[in-house]
């Protein structure tokens, strides 16, 4: 079996178990304690902090070489249960980018217990009700019981995790799959692959870093880049795709799945986002080709990703991020390409391999001209 395809048949076992994990952002233990354990398999130092940020170490001692931070977030958009009413339906609230309109109608779990978001009857609905979409306030869930007794003999109490049940298969193209919480468990799978495959014989201090709740605000990140205070960070995330009939390419997303990693020159906009430090973005480039890899380069104002947090912390952190493009965001149903995330496992590969002390981070070094 060739390289390539060997790097997508592990890309996709570890993709399909990690994203039928559930892991609210705030309840993300299912997930760190695998990832925990694959790490410490691919002979990893692994330390998780008290809220759940995973650092994997290539190296035991620290030595004079500079540190580079290869990070993705472990959690995942979803609710948290509110209230549970006298019949034992179930009010929440959601947690993260959860869309009322994607979620009418889905299954869901509750510590591992499956429900369903409930839908009031079509042949009873209103004309009105048709045409809008129900507020939280009028979603609730149904375990199947008919009492509060019954719901809380489950163990179900008021703040636990509302997570979707919609595990990730194959489409008629095998290469593209689609699921829940590909956003970001695709990048937490490529961070175990890159564990698997270096070695310490570099010319830098390699931290692999799982964060928590990037989903409510960037916040493990900040506790991470803060911990570490690397050279520089690389942040590996998801991001949303043009090339659908209701997404215009130029004037929505200039990304397509199966068109290869997403360099995010610039994302979020306004004062809550991030502009690329030049140096890596020179450097990411150069880690491009030296891979053999064709980057998108792209605009993303609708969002943001870890990067936005972590290039902030401390004296300012020279910093980028790849983006693999997904379709329908925030879903049940995200859909991406299996060889963009192979390309930028062989993309980051490169960037461990090249980053030194070196490498130029400089603000006027790159070419600004």
């Amino acid at each position: 079996m060739a390289e390539r395809e060997q790097l997508r048949e592990r890309l996709r076992d570890l993709l399909r178990e990690l994203a039928a994990l559930d892991g609210v952002s705030g309840h993300e233990q299912p997930v760190v304690a695998r990832l925990k354990e694959l790490f410490e398999q691919a002979g990893k130092t692994v330390v998780v902090d008290s809220y759940g940020n995973v650092f994997a170490r290539l190296s035991e001692v620290e030595g004079e070489r500079p540190s580079l931070m290869i990070s993705a977030h472990s959690d995942e958009i979803g609710g948290v249960v509110k209230s549970i009413e006298p019949s034992g339906m179930i009010r929440f609230e959601r947690v993260g980018g959860l869309i009322e309109t994607l979620a009418i109608g889905r299954l869901v779990h509750i510590r591992g217990h499956r429900g369903v978001i409930g839908v009031k009857a079509g042949h009873i609905q209103t004309a009105d009700e048709r045409g809008r979409a129900p507020s939280f306030r009028e979603l609730y869930i149904d375990m199947g019981f008919d009492s509060l007794d019954e719901v809380e003999a489950l163990g179900i109490r008021i703040g636990d995790a509302v997570a979707y049940d919609e595990p990730m298969v194959e489409l008629a193209n095998p290469n593209r799959v689609a699921g829940k919480a590909l956003d970001n468990r695709v990048s937490c799978a490529i961070l175990v692959m890159l564990a698997e495959r270096l070695t310490d014989d570099l010319s830098c201090d390699v931290h692999l870093v799982v964060t928590v709740q990037e989903e409510v605000g960037l916040r493990g990140a900040r506790m991470a880049a803060h911990r570490l205070n690397p050279a520089a960070a690389i942040v590996i995330d998801t991001v949303p795709s043009g090339g659908t009939p209701d997404v215009d390419f130029h004037r929505d997303l200039r990304m397509r799945i199966g068109r290869g990693p997403v360099l995010a020159l610039a994302s979020g906009g306004g004062s809550a986002g991030h502009l690329i430090n030049p140096a890596m973005r020179d450097f990411l480039r150069s880690c491009a080709d030296a891979a053999g890899i064709t980057l998108q380069e792209a605009i993303f104002y609708g969002g943001t990703s870890d990067v936005s947090a972590i290039h902030l912390v401390r004296d300012g952190i020279p910093s980028g991020v790849l983006n693999i493009a997904r379709r329908y965001s925030h879903s049940p149903v995200e859909t991406l390409d299996l060889d963009d995330a192979v390309d930028t496992l062989l993309v980051l590969e490169a960037a461990a391999m090249r980053f030194s002390a070196d490498t130029p981070l400089d603000f006027l070094s790159p070419d600004w001209g």
